[in-house]
């Protein structure tokens, strides 16, 4: 059986262990059976490694500018770079989605895209794709089901993925895989598994320079780690604690990362995360 955490309107759900190389997990989202919110559902995100494709099923969406200017109308199928900063999009009314969310390198790989190209992009997917992904994404959106999508999705990744190294599928720390991967993906290619080398080929693989990744990768999981200790604790994290653990400087550098991730200071965070519906995702991913 297929392992997922569900929400009143959102469900993550994760691949079969032998494409969790490839793919890092499907957002499922569904308010069809809910009254719109006033002023529509915000959905917020964090700065990402990861890259994605999503098929608004039903219903409308917009980018917001933090900055206040008008809303950006979205596509229909949408193709997500890497993110350096949090991303705010809206649905005015209720709305269905199916997504799937990509390690970059992978992502790389079964497009041939240079994801350097992709970052902070939300892009029309059909202008982007390649040729070879036009059927896949119709099939998607006419399939009947979610799991026939994930099915759909998988059966074509199958073909056009090739893992480098056995092993990191099962790796325990899925936001810090990036880096292993990459080193085998350097290595398959004959360039050596050297920081130079992956430095050099880094921005095209994954979209951003090593440092990038490696913060972002870090700051990820340790927010996920903080959330999950706290949920089984009951008591709040003590982020000085929390900074030490994950080798930041002090809780002063984990404040200053996250909030280039989020937003956010953590103890903001940890607020709106529980009582502000527009984070149902950082709920859901953690």
């Amino acid at each position: 059986m297929r392992l997922q955490l569900t929400l009143p309107f959102a469900t993550i759900a994760l691949p079969p262990p032998a494409l969790a190389g490839c793919i890092r997990a499907y957002i499922l989202k569904d308010t069809t059976g809910r009254p719109a919110p006033l002023g529509g559902q915000l959905n917020r995100y964090p700065a990402s490694v990861y890259c994605g494709v999503a098929w608004l099923l039903q219903g409308g969406s917009e980018r917001v500018d933090p900055a206040g200017g008008a809303p950006q109308p979205l596509a229909s199928t949408l193709l997500l770079g890497p993110q350096s900063r949090p991303l705010v999009t809206r649905n005015p009314g209720p709305g269905r989605s199916f997504g799937v969310v990509f390690q970059p390198h992978a992502f790389h790989q079964i497009t041939g895209l240079d994801v350097g190209a992709l970052v902070d992009g939300v892009l029309p997917a059909e202008d982007v794709l390649p040729s070879h992904w036009a059927a896949l994404c119709t099939q998607v959106r006419q399939a009947e089901s979610d799991a026939e999508r994930m099915s759909l999705v998988e059966s074509a990744v199958t073909g056009w993925w090739r893992p480098h190294a056995a092993g990191l599928a099962g790796s325990d720390n899925p936001a810090g895989r990036w880096r292993g991967a990459l080193q085998a993906h350097a290595m398959a290619a004959g360039l050596g598994s050297s920081l130079r080398n992956l430095e050099r080929h880094a921005r095209t693989w994954a979209g951003q320079p090593m440092r990038r990744l490696a913060w972002l990768s870090r700051a990820e999981s340790t927010l996920l780690q903080a959330r999950v200790a706290s949920e089984h604790s009951g008591a709040q994290p003590r982020w000085q604690d929390v900074a030490a653990d994950a080798g930041y400087a002090d809780q002063a550098h984990l404040c200053r990362e996250t909030q280039r991730v989020t937003g956010l200071s953590p103890r903001e965070l940890v607020q709106r995360v529980d009582g502000d519906e527009s984070y149902w995702f950082y709920r859901l991913w953690s």
